[in-house]
């Protein structure tokens, strides 16, 4: 596979020449009170820049709103934009997180459409100065304003980097200036919507993130002292203009191929693997005339040969157009390389075959095996499916489809209830989906490693104390007899209590349903761990490693539908999500 990429750079983002930048504000009265774009053009054309704006801001608006509202629409189709400011309705991100997220969503394509290039700036807003009280039991982040800030911040964050913007942190310079200078009073009476001080406040911290220059050229003062503004002007610079790459979350294409051969004649199947939800155009050329402008696509050729599939995929914003671009060879000989099992069965130590060839190499997931003899033994050792193979017979290369065969379950499980830290006695039991054993098991139990003989082939071990405890089960008359089916368990009684441990494993999905990607966050900060994937037939489409409390896994390639997400070396019960 063959690699390159191309985009446009600046050095630094400071410009010291006149400035004219178009920006559309979609918010609600945050947005109107004060007349914030005004604001924003009186301390722009104090240091000789041009701000022309339109804006759209009914009271209590949200982002869901404003994509059905026919003024939102021909605004943003009168094109032309070079930013878009989209602002929420003050609790939305937190008690409507899903209506958030669809309503940016929609916007976005909707802005998109008819402004390309255009850059996405969320406006981020702030939590209430003493908390949102009548909110506090269903939303306990909402009783303290650091909690609702904090929330707040973070939502708008997660929609900055998931549609490619570059974020307004109005609410960080709100904070710094509480912290630091508590006498400047950036709230109404209400507690909620910014005074004077805190629409300045804003003002600065827009044209510093739209600009990319130093607030504190800005002569204009609206109606405050000298000193409040310049305090003010000193606290965006702080925040903003000296850290704008922070608030910057664009990111260039990429052009990744994967794909593997489908089951019909010379059928190929396409993924532009994009795993870090890049927001980006596709367009496939598949070698013999024919193209596709989706990220996920299928394409059948009508004779055997040599193709050279490329793809190019782009993306765009102030700078210009940013481009990549891959490419890869794919073959389709007289011979087609299945792979097989030798018994009508799959076990989890079984061994694929192919048909007999002159040279092979095998694959999981598209990743190349150390392994090029016609046979792949205990494939399980590099995965449990998705392997290929590609064989090559007087000089023809040619991938196998992808061989995804669940292997044979044995139908055993465990469960456990109860907690010896606590004092209860945990019964570890052996169960079967048909509700009963068969009497042909053999039952290993452990503690700490070592064997408990006393307890083989009993069903049930009953645990009164902390250890790691481990049961393993094998049926001699089964059709995979070698198969071990096994659970672990493990209670540290010391420092951690196992309430402790199981909080630490947290983990959640969002957002939820989604199009593009899904983020897996856990509550503990680092852990070692693999997110499977499957549809809604239990079928494992992905496998992915992570060693960080956040992980986003790209979708947008998958068919709309309900997914299940689990842990691999965890027993924690699945997510699901919907595809849209």
């Amino acid at each position: 596979m063959v690699l390159f990429f191309s985009f446009l750079c600046i050095s630094g983002y400071e410009s010291k020449a006149q400035q004219h930048h178009k920006v559309l504000f979609l918010g609600n009265s945050y947005t109107y009170v004060n007349n914030l774009p005004q604001i924003i053009h009186d301390v722009a054309l104090s240091t000789g820049d041009t701000l022309v704006f339109d804006s759209n801001t009914p009271g209590g608006y949200q982002l869901i709103d404003h994509s059905l509202d026919t003024v939102s629409q021909n605004k943003i189709m009168a094109g032309g934009w070079d930013y878009v400011v989209l602002q929420g309705q003050s609790q939305e991100p937190i008690i409507v997180p899903l209506e958030f997220s669809q309503g940016f969503s929609a916007l976005y394509y909707q802005i998109r459409q008819y402004n390309p290039c255009a850059v996405i700036m969320p406006y981020m807003t702030w939590g209430r100065k003493n908390g949102d009280s009548p909110n506090c039991l269903p939303f306990p982040v909402m009783c303290t304003y650091q909690g609702m800030d904090t929330t707040l911040r973070n939502e708008y964050l997660e929609k900055t980097a998931e549609y490619n913007g570059e974020v307004s942190p109005v609410s960080v310079v709100w904070n710094y200036l509480r912290q630091n200078h508590p006498g400047i009073e950036l709230y109404q009476a209400d507690e909620s919507h910014p005074s004077v001080a805190g629409s300045y406040a804003a003002a600065c911290c827009f044209y510093a993130a739209i600009f990319k220059k130093d607030p504190t050229l800005i002569t204009h003062n609206i109606s405050l002292n000298a000193n409040d503004a310049s305090i003010i002007r000193s606290a965006a610079k702080t925040i903003v203009y000296d850290n704008l790459n922070v608030w910057d979350y664009k990111k260039p294409p990429i052009a990744n191929i994967q794909y593997t051969i489908g089951s019909g004649v010379n059928e190929v199947i396409l993924n532009a693997h994009n795993p870090q939800g890049v927001k980006q155009n596709y367009f496939w050329d598949f070698g013999d005339g024919d193209t596709s402008s989706t990220a996920y696509t299928t394409h059948s050729y009508l004779t055997d040969g040599t193709y050279t599939v490329s793809l190019t995929t782009t993306n765009c914003d102030l700078q210009g157009i940013h481009t990549s671009f891959a490419d890869t060879v794919i073959q389709f000989c007289n011979h087609t390389p299945t792979v097989y099992t030798s018994q009508p069965w799959l076990c989890a130590y079984d061994t694929l075959w192919t048909q007999t060839a002159d040279s092979y190499q095998w694959f999981a997931n598209g990743v190349s095996l150390p392994e090029t003899n016609q046979y792949l033994p205990n494939y399980s050792q590099y995965n449990m499916m998705g392997f290929s193979v590609i064989s090559t017979l007087n000089g023809c290369s040619e991938l196998s489809e992808t061989y995804d065969e669940t292997p044979e379950w044995s139908g055993y499980y465990f469960d456990a209830l109860g907690d010896p830290c606590i004092g209860d006695t945990v019964a570890f039991a052996v169960l079967h989906i048909n509700g009963f054993l068969s009497g042909f098991e053999n039952i290993l139990w452990f503690k700490n490693d070592t064997i408990l003989p006393l307890m083989t082939d009993e069903d049930t071990l009953l645990i009164t104390g902390s250890g790691k405890y481990e049961c393993k089960v094998i049926n001699s008359n089964s059709n995979c007899p070698f198969d071990t089916t096994y659970s672990i368990l493990e209670y540290d009684c010391g420092v951690v209590g196992i309430q402790e441990k199981d909080m630490e494993l947290c983990w959640s999905i969002f957002p939820n349903p989604a199009s593009e990607t899904i983020t897996i966050k856990f509550a503990k900060n680092q852990m070692q761990e693999t997110i499977l994937v499957y549809n809604a037939t239990g079928l494992l489409i992905n496998s992915i490693s992570t060693q960080t409390a956040t992980t986003k896994i790209n979708i947008g390639y998958m068919p709309a539908g309900l997914y299940y997400i689990r842990l691999k070396n965890n027993k924690q019960p699945a997510l699901k999500f919907i595809k849209l």
